[in-house]
């Protein structure tokens, strides 16, 4: 088993928990990838973060190829790559779907600078793991819900519980 590499993935699996209604609970067990007390944990990260490098490279070459608006379906009959570019792109904000099968690119997406950091997820989610703010405040953040997310305390991650304890500032 291992955390996640994206915040999108995390929601994904901590998802599942809780589906029948009753309340769930998330454990996350991270060890920092020096590979200090595991060498497969520096391999493992160093193999992610080039995979996600790949993909990007992969993705910013397609950018000007790809169609402004578009349906995936023809997209990727055109471009066999083109589902993951079209995904990068969306988690980076550089594109939105108008429903399931058709998407729009935002103009950011197709200027001359246009440009994608692969770094960025995985910054991410490291963040996410060693954060002491609230867990639920920090992900409505992070998904652009910074107005709803401002003054939260969801009262039920460990860093809510941790200040309601007198353990945190």
């Amino acid at each position: 088993f291992q955390a996640p590499s994206l915040l999108s993935e995390y929601i994904q699996e901590v998802g599942r928990g809780g589906r029948d209604g009753k309340p769930a609970e998330a454990l996350t067990l991270v060890s920092e990838p020096t590979g200090w007390l595991d060498p497969e944990d520096k391999q493992r990260q160093k193999f992610l973060v080039d995979k996600l490098r790949s993909q990007h490279q992969t993705a910013q070459k397609l950018i000007k190829q790809l169609p402004t608006t578009g349906n995936i379906n023809a997209v990727t009959d055109e471009f066999p790559d083109a589902a993951i570019a079209l995904s990068i792109l969306h988690s980076s904000g550089k594109l939105r779907w108008r429903d399931p099968f058709n998407y729009i690119m935002n103009k950011s997406a197709t200027g001359k600078t246009a440009s994608l950091d692969y770094n960025s997820g995985i910054q991410e989610i490291n963040q996410y793991f060693t954060t002491s703010k609230c867990r639920w405040q920090f992900l409505l953040q992070a998904f652009g819900f910074s107005k709803e997310a401002e003054n939260m305390r969801c009262g039920h991650c460990d860093n809510c519980i941790a200040l309601r304890a007198g353990n945190r500032q």
